[in-house]
């Protein structure tokens, strides 16, 4: 069996070129963001789930059939690219979900064709005057990441919650999905 390996390595080596190899440091980081939006915890959580294509607008095709969040423990975030395609992408498992207050995600996001491990974990609580929800997403990050790529992850997640979730919600147009939003016109 070792002559076989030893033979097989030899005419590998002979048939390809050597290949480049790299190394990187792998590297750890946890950073989160807070965004309180004016609407129910349990309405803001529906709105963040299921299909998110209307405030979701980072993806890997320009203009996706779907972007869906499934809120069941081993649900997928994915992205189909065209209707009734299977072409897309799994961006994310959910790894916990105890609706409305929590959801946990496990997958690359946008870092797919790294070598990176990504936890972001939501918690959506009641705030004390009771009229809004504080949405808190943790994010733990390792592997092929440094500390200016885990700022761009964590500005990306600010954009998310504070700058399309949040006037998605405040908007109404979670209500109306399918018609335009206006929170996002001009």
């Amino acid at each position: 069996m070792t002559s076989l390996l030893a033979v097989l390595a030899v005419g590998l080596a002979a048939v390809q070129e050597p290949a480049e190899v790299r190394a990187f440091e792998p590297q750890g980081f946890v950073t989160s963001v807070t965004v309180e939006i004016a609407a129910p915890v349990a309405e803001v959580f529906d709105a963040a789930t299921g299909d998110v294509t209307g405030w979701w607008d980072h993806s890997f095709s320009e203009n996706p059939a779907e972007m869906v969040i499934e809120p069941r423990f081993g649900g997928r975030f994915y992205e189909r690219f065209e209707p009734g395609s299977d072409n897309g992408s799994l961006h994310a498992r959910v790894i916990f979900v105890n609706a409305p207050n929590q959801l946990r995600l496990h997958g690359p996001l946008g870092l797919s064709g790294r070598a990176v491990d990504l936890v972001s974990s939501w918690q959506l609580e009641e705030t004390a005057e009771g009229e809004a929800t504080r949405f808190t997403v943790e994010l733990h990050m390792a592997g092929e990441i440094d500390a200016e790529l885990a700022g761009i992850v964590r500005n990306v997640w600010q954009h998310f919650i504070g700058a399309r979730l949040k006037p998605y919600v405040e908007a109404g147009c979670h209500l109306a999905p399918e018609a335009p939003c206006s929170a996002f016109a001009g």
